[in-house]
């Protein structure tokens, strides 16, 4: 309210972190209920909150990023990934079945890994209480990319990528969450580039995980 009342450029950083805001809502709330499932649908919502939480557990109490809120983690965040997921689960399939379906090799998850290696390295490089689980993340990560390694990871984590940009964009722009580099040089650009890696790999291992569980769930 005061930024509003202030004028000038603080008004405009408002309204636009509000229409930011509101075109990821209902970019959401048009995209979701296409191709409902509840019986993918429901376990992809569970796993990718559970993953979700872990995630966002491992990186508030490394200080990696924090919540305005001070909470390590706020359960408040949580939905956010299943609603994440969803969006991204929705996006890829629409992308795999039209011409943007890329059938990369194999090989493709090597470069891939060696670039988040390389962001992974000079964001997680500190010390301090914890910092022998910093490296868990990127073990995660490595987890999602090759279990199970199937060609339309590509996709989802292409996909992943864009939609986490603008979901992290939004959040550090306002404050809502802080990276632990944003007050240097580029810290702000590097945290969004590592929650673009890291946040599409965790969706990527949740879609593979629900996959998993609903193929193992006995029909009736």
């Amino acid at each position: 309210a005061a930024s509003l009342a202030a004028g000038g450029a603080a008004r405009w950083h408002v309204l636009g972190e509000a229409a930011l805001f509101a075109g990821i809502l209902v970019f959401a709330w048009r995209v979701i209920p296409r191709g409902f499932d509840a019986k993918r649908d429901l376990p992809l919502v569970f796993v990718a909150g559970l993953f979700g939480w872990l995630a966002e557990f491992w990186g508030t109490r490394l200080g990696l990023w924090t919540y305005y809120t001070g909470e390590a983690p706020p359960l408040w965040i949580v939905p956010a990934w299943s609603v994440g997921a969803l969006v991204i689960e929705r996006l890829a399939a629409r992308a795999r079945a039209s011409s943007l379906s890329w059938p990369l090799p194999a090989s493709w998850l090597w470069p891939v890994m060696c670039a988040f290696v390389l962001i992974s390295t000079s964001w997680l490089s500190f010390t301090g209480p914890g910092a022998a689980w910093r490296w868990a993340g990127p073990a995660a990560v490595a987890a999602a990319l090759f279990i199970r390694r199937r060609p339309e990871d590509a996709v989802i984590l292409a996909v992943g990528a864009a939609c986490v940009f603008f979901a992290d964009l939004w959040g550090v722009t306002n404050n809502c969450w802080r990276y632990h580099l944003q007050g240097q040089a580029g810290g702000v650009w590097q945290g969004i580039a590592f929650g673009m890696g890291f946040d599409s790999a965790v969706v990527l291992g949740a879609l593979k995980a629900a996959d998993v569980w609903t193929a193992t769930r006995p029909r009736r």
